[in-house]
């Protein structure tokens, strides 16, 4: 870490207000290290029983320890590669002003609401839970990615989202009224209308624009989806809502 980063992680409660909540990976990092070491020391055991009744000619008691050594490795292989024993030991506290992160790779790092230029949270529905995953982008380039290694991670995207959104959505309606158009990818936005890669809806057209399971649409009259984009790749989705939101309500109210 820089001389900058740390001098900005060290300042971190003044820079930030006050403290709200922490999102706090070191329970799972734990957890995950203890099944390993548990799994390990059994393996270990079972293997030197196999070679021990192996070499003695007890096949009947080798064959199950060697195969028992292997279903214990087969176990551990998911926890090795999870991002809890990964990552795990990261802790990310938001403040009223922005948020701090510890551990990890990226060591300790703080960011005002400001500092932050785009949010992007995914979700992936497996069975009946969603696997969700997190990525931040700072105005000093660095991307900070997290998943499953925090819990209660949609709480924290939506909460980051939100700030994000409320300080970018103003920025960009005041370009839009300049007469700019802004680019939110896949996206695109003026007064006009709404567009994406070389379609075009005019706002008269447009009924609403949602984010519905997993899926950023702009829906027309007779809520027929026009344009789409899968929210998880896109950075800012909420962002992109809100300003159509503002953009529609401005071209309604000069007619």
């Amino acid at each position: 870490m820089g001389r900058d980063e740390a001098e900005r992680a060290d300042d971190a409660p003044e820079r930030l207000g006050e403290f709200e909540r922490a999102f706090d990976g070191r329970g799972g990092y734990r957890r995950a290290v203890g099944w390993l070491l548990l799994l390990g020391a059994v393996a270990v055991m079972l293997l030197a029983a196999a070679i021990v009744f192996t070499a003695a000619g007890v096949w009947w008691l080798g064959v199950p320890a060697a195969l028992l050594a292997a279903a214990c490795a087969f176990v551990a292989a998911p926890v090795v590669r999870g991002a809890a024993l990964r990552h795990g030991n990261r802790v990310v506290s938001l403040f009223t002003g922005g948020l701090a992160v510890g551990g990890g790779p990226d060591g300790d790092l703080s960011y005002t609401w400001d500092e932050l230029v785009s949010v992007t949270l995914s979700g992936v529905r497996e069975g009946r839970r969603t696997r969700w995953g997190l990525t931040l982008l700072a105005e000093d380039g660095r991307v900070l990615r997290f998943g499953e290694e925090l819990p209660d991670l949609a709480d924290l995207g939506e909460a980051v989202a939100a700030e994000v959104t409320s300080r970018q959505v103003p920025r960009h309606l005041a370009a839009v009224k300049a007469g700019d158009e802004v680019r939110l990818d896949p996206f695109t936005v003026d007064l006009e209308g709404v567009g994406k890669e070389g379609e075009r809806v005019p706002w008269h057209a447009v009924r609403d624009v949602v984010i519905e399971n997993g899926v950023v649409a702009v829906r027309t009259r007779g809520e027929r989806t026009a344009l789409a984009a899968i929210a998880g790749h896109m950075p800012d989705a909420l962002v992109f809502t809100a300003l159509c939101s503002q953009v529609k309500a401005l071209n309604e109210g000069h007619r």
